[in-house]
């Protein structure tokens, strides 16, 4: 039966978790078995966010949003882990080179903490107040478990059209 609530985790929390969790899965089954030139591919003029890149991105983001709910700047060993999240010009970095599987086992480490971390907060702390810079206002921790799902499956339908273009563009549409 499908579900988002996510067990182990306080109920006020269990369904935010659940559709980040939830769309981790869905990330995993969209890449796995991608070969390496569709995980590279960058449209046909190679001017947009390749598969690699926007998983890279994913990990970072959610990296930085974990460590703006605990409240705390994250180490140096996780950033240099993750590799920044935008370059200079506030833009998605190039990043090529790792398999789909080398890829989602770097994500899933990140998810694995954001887990980690989020089996260890109350139902009082779902409405903690976390501040974003880049946001307009305020976020509960419960809001910004459920922005970065909806994060993670907005950058999925960007993958998804990848994947059909590279299709496309190799003559297996």
């Amino acid at each position: 039966m499908f579900d988002v609530a996510s067990e182990g985790v306080a109920p006020a929390l269990a369904a935010s978790m659940g559709q980040l969790e939830n769309a981790f899965r869905r990330l995993t089954n969209l890449v796995t078995g991608m070969d390496q030139a569709a995980v590279d591919y960058r449209g046909s003029g190679g001017d947009v966010n390749s598969a690699a890149m926007l998983i890279a991105h994913l990990a970072a983001v959610d990296l930085e949003y974990l460590y703006l709910i605990i409240g705390t700047k994250a180490p140096q060993e996780l950033l240099d882990y993750v590799g920044p999240y935008e370059d200079e010009q506030g833009r998605i970095p190039p990043f090529a080179g790792r398999s789909a599987s080398e890829m989602l086992a770097h994500y899933g480490r990140i998810i694995d903490l954001v887990r980690e971390y989020v089996q260890t907060l109350t139902d009082a702390d779902a409405v903690r107040e976390v501040r974003v810079p880049w946001w307009p206002q305020p976020a509960t921790v419960r809001y910004v478990l459920w922005h970065m799902a909806g994060h993670s499956m907005f950058h999925q339908g960007q993958i998804a059209r990848l994947q059909a273009a590279h299709a496309e563009a190799n003559g297996k549409a």
